[in-house]
């Protein structure tokens, strides 16, 4: 989230402690915050879909019969809805921790989704959606930590907006995607690498050590960020054979003291990390 107001921003991470703390400890807390924290926002996503899309266009490539793949899609279809209507043959979700809650904002939620998809393509029934239901044979829907799935068939094609900050065993992924992606076949990862406490203060969290912020300040499923920095995920990459076809990063100041554990480390005003990759 985003503190605007300059004084409840100064107090909020004066005490940003003991208010991740009780985020990540006490239940109660996440549930009453749940949708407002973990909601997609569609509109955004589809226009995040579409600067992907002209990246990867530039490299040649459509969406046309391809096996696609999404991690982490939150509570949404969007990119999926997308994927389908820009030509691909089936589209395959994963995440370990879903958001797709049965609740009335949720089935709200998924109708204004469907909605938009058929008003953007001009389209009054869409394909892969029957009797009220999406069809599995265009979307596979997966509720697993990726790197601990069978999936068996070969994709052409993975994408990850805001997921691989999230992660916790980083490097299985990274592994695990190199033996169902094919060989030539593309990636596009948008990593977010800033401190989702309070994106006005983006590093926020490099004061703490890793025990401390392991410990105490994160959880999986709940508020989970690995810190994995910009260098790290060149380094993973590489090691897994993915060549970096494209890359886009954006940085931001660094207000707070540093850790030591962070300060043999470069690059660590790189908050933003758009990368297309080729196996």
């Amino acid at each position: 989230m985003k503190i605007n107001n300059n004084i409840l921003g100064f107090f909020y991470n004066k005490l940003d402690f003991p208010i991740r703390y009780l985020y990540c400890k006490l239940p109660i807390i996440n549930k009453a915050l749940f949708w407002h924290l973990y909601s997609s926002d569609f509109k955004k996503l589809d226009q995040h879909f579409e600067n992907m899309k002209n990246i990867i266009h530039k490299e040649r490539f459509n969406f046309k019969n391809k096996t696609c793949l999404e991690l982490g899609p939150g509570n949404s279809y969007i990119n999926a809805y997308n994927l389908l209507m820009n030509g691909a043959k089936k589209v395959i979700l994963v995440d370990k921790f879903p958001r797709y809650i049965k609740t009335k904002k949720q089935k709200e939620f998924f109708r204004k989704e469907l909605d938009f998809i058929k008003q953007k393509y001009g389209q009054q029934k869409l394909f892969f959606f029957k009797k009220g239901r999406i069809d599995n044979q265009y979307i596979k829907f997966i509720e697993k930590d990726f790197a601990k799935t069978d999936i068996k068939e070969k994709v052409d094609f993975v994408l990850t907006i805001s997921v691989f900050e999230h992660i916790k065993n980083i490097e299985q992924v990274i592994a695990k995607l190199t033996k169902v992606i094919k060989r030539g076949s593309l990636m596009y990862h948008s990593i977010d690498l800033r401190d989702h406490y309070n994106f006005a203060n983006p590093f926020l969290f490099y004061k703490y050590s890793k025990n401390t912020w392991e410990r105490y300040l994160t959880k999986e499923g709940v508020s989970y960020t690995n810190r994995v920095r910009y260098e790290d995920f060149i380094i993973l990459f590489k090691k897994y054979g993915f060549k970096i076809l494209n890359e886009n990063i954006e940085r931001f100041h660094i207000n707070e003291k540093i850790n030591k554990e962070f300060q043999n480390q470069g690059n660590l005003d790189v908050g933003i990390l758009r990368m297309v990759l080729q196996k």
